[in-house]
């Protein structure tokens, strides 16, 4: 049977993960080193922990999968991860997806912010600058004539 180890949060929030998937993060794994009782105390959201710790235990006999850049078609992406994953991903916030892509990066959980980027960009490749922009709350600060050449400079870039 694995060993699990109970992770708490600030908000006195616990989860228990297998020994393992604690070890896969060098700081969640110095983190165990140094703690006397066994137990981690980290000050990160419960909703993202539970995420990334859902996501490996789902995944921990599995070898990475590549994701290759740049997809064409969000269909495709879709037949790159699990559905589940995919699904769970759709579901996110673009908050949240931010908070999973830096905490992921944090604790070098690589697998999982490789898909979640993946995800993002996917999305984002679609969609016109100006939803962009909107999405991340982005002032546009070039007037119309410095939009044109920029849009000319790169016309590459739409083919």
């Amino acid at each position: 049977m694995d060993s699990k180890i109970k992770i708490t949060t600030f908000a006195n929030e616990n989860l228990y993960v297998d020994k393992n998937i604690i070890c896969e993060s060098p700081i969640l794994k110095e983190a165990l080193d140094k703690s006397e009782n066994g137990e981690i105390i980290i000050d990160l959201p419960f909703d993202i922990l539970e995420i990334v710790f859902t996501f490996y235990e789902n995944h921990k006999h599995e070898k990475e999968i590549e994701i290759k850049a740049p997809l064409n078609k969000q269909s495709q992406f879709q037949n790159f991860i699990d559905k589940k994953d995919y699904q769970m991903l759709e579901k996110l916030s673009l908050n949240k997806q931010q908070q999973l892509i830096q905490i992921c990066n944090n604790l070098h959980y690589n697998q999982l912010m490789k898909i979640t980027c993946a995800s993002l960009a996917n999305k984002l490749q679609y969609m016109d600058t100006g939803a962009i922009r909107q999405m991340f709350n982005i002032q546009q600060d070039q007037s119309r004539e410095q939009l044109e050449r920029i849009s000319l400079e790169n016309k590459w870039l739409k083919e």
